[in-house]
């Protein structure tokens, strides 16, 4: 009895089988194809992925660079004096710049990234021969000062700046870590100055301030290149636009300087 019901019930499963063409049981498929009038084939497929599949190790390592940072930075720099006749004296210990903000970079590849920056930039200049200018003093200060009686005289700015930059990378950095190895960055950046004023200390009257908006420039454009390891950078800015109007005054500051960073 037991023979019979297990005969019937394979014969209805077959039955079963033929009928449906197709009987799913998990991730396996049973198919029933009729290949020839009296041949009939059975196909078994598995939807299960292939173990282990093979991934695309070279779109994936591409892609695995592109991510972006944003960090702080400091900078300190100093002017590179210029004795020619095209710019007045700036004494090149006492003259420097000041740069303080936040850099964005996005990094497309291993080697290779682009980033800006936003910040605040201080100038000053230490002027040595300015109000011994004729026109200086007649533009700017507008009464003689005897050159004994002066003990300092500066220009200062206050700036808010923005520039964007590449970086090449020398020595790469490894995925996400903190090391971003040695660098090279070309950028340019523009300042607009919205503090800016010549300065003189006088034994006689004390410290003064003069502004001029026609003779001191508000805007001013600069490249720099910047060479870094890590969290150190060594930086040099040349500025390419005149910090005094040409217009006003013969001679101008000099646009070379040198300094350094920290990430």
């Amino acid at each position: 009895m037991k023979n019979l019901i297990v005969i019937f019930c394979i014969a209805i499963s077959t039955i079963s089988l033929m009928n449906a063409q197709s009987v799913r049981i998990g991730s396996l498929e049973f198919s029933v194809k009729k290949k020839a009038p009296g041949d009939t084939i059975m196909e078994i497929v598995s939807n299960d992925p292939c173990p282990p599949c093979p991934s695309d190790d070279k779109s994936r390592s591409k892609s695995k660079y592109k991510y972006h940072e944003t960090s702080f930075f400091a900078g300190l720099g100093f002017m590179v004096p210029d004795y020619s006749s095209d710019y007045y004296t700036a004494l090149g210990g006492n003259s420097l710049n000041i740069d303080a903000g936040w850099q964005y970079r996005y990094s497309l590849s291993r080697r290779f990234s682009i980033g800006g920056t936003l910040q605040y930039s201080y100038y000053n200049y230490r002027m040595r021969d300015a109000a011994s200018d004729p026109i200086f003093m007649e533009e700017v200060i507008g009464h003689p000062i005897n050159p004994d009686d002066i003990d300092k005289q500066m220009y200062r700015t206050h700036n808010a700046a923005a520039g964007v930059y590449t970086r090449f990378y020398i020595v790469p950095t490894r995925w996400h870590s903190n090391n971003d190895g040695m660098y090279l960055d070309l950028g340019i950046q523009g300042d607009f100055a919205f503090s800016k004023y010549y300065k003189i200390n006088t034994h006689s009257s004390g410290k003064d301030k003069y502004h001029d908006n026609y003779a001191f420039n508000p805007f001013m454009a600069s490249a720099y290149v910047r060479l870094g390891w890590e969290w150190f950078a060594v930086v040099a800015r040349y500025r390419l636009t005149d910090a005094f109007n040409s217009k006003a005054l013969p001679m101008d500051l000099p646009p070379l300087s040198i300094g350094i960073q920290f990430m």
